[in-house]
């Protein structure tokens, strides 16, 4: 009943009929993690699970940019991550960046987590993208969420110049929207989690998809941010 009064067929979420369907990234991300909302302290444990904190602070569970309330039917826009998209995206018209999941304590801590399930991680293609969309290339990529990025200084996060032949555009957006958010929650600390289906990766072993993601994503960060990726 909650999904069909917030998110089926409204505009606050892309594709909402995915849910439908039981091989869905969208069905495992609203199903798994609203359970555990459910369950007292399990998003807690799950925060130390990526950052190796413990808090006691309450964590708020976000799926697809809006904060998930059961108690009282309620669905509201995480206010950094529209300020961001606006920012970034705002002539974006088909597929905006939306974080699957986001764990967040108000002006301490903001984790995104890329949810895959039957998928994988997309790769940036050197192709030209149409009109209303987002880059396909890399660089086009960089220019965009990088480089007209007025609300971090993405050269104290990123650095380019050994990066990796495979780009993972999906995650890069991902990092970018969270150190960004961040930013505007006060300085908040930010984490990006890739949680992947171990049993997908063994059956697609030795291609792309199934290849070591952790290695890859840390070499185009910085040093002290190469931990603030994780792969679940």
């Amino acid at each position: 009943d909650y999904y069909v009064n917030n998110f089926f067929k409204k505009s606050n979420k892309m594709e909402s009929g995915r849910l439908c369907n039981e091989n869905s990234e969208d069905a495992v991300s609203y199903n798994v993690f609203t359970e555990l909302l459910s369950n007292g302290d399990v998003l807690k444990r799950l925060v130390y699970h990526v950052t190796g904190q413990h808090i006691t602070d309450d964590v708020e569970l976000y799926l697809w940019g809006g904060k998930i309330d059961l108690k009282n039917n309620s669905f509201l826009q995480y206010k950094p991550f529209i300020e961001v998209r606006n920012h970034l995206e705002h002539d974006i018209k088909r597929f905006a960046t939306e974080p699957d999941i986001m764990l967040i304590i108000p002006r301490k801590l903001v984790i995104c987590i890329e949810a895959k399930f039957g998928s994988k991680n997309p790769i940036a293609k050197e192709q030209e993208g149409n009109l209303g969309e987002k880059p396909k290339g890399k660089l086009k990529l960089i220019e965009r969420y990088c480089k007209r990025n007025k609300l971090i200084d993405t050269d104290q996060i990123f650095d380019f110049s050994n990066g990796p032949e495979l780009f993972y555009e999906q995650l890069f957006r991902n990092i970018v929207f969270a150190a960004s958010m961040a930013k505007i929650e006060d300085n908040a600390t930010w984490y990006v989690v890739n949680l992947r289906n171990q049993h997908v990766m063994n059956l697609k072993r030795g291609r792309p998809e199934s290849m070591p993601i952790t290695r890859n994503i840390r070499s185009i960060l910085k040093p002290k941010y190469k931990k603030r990726f994780v792969h679940l």
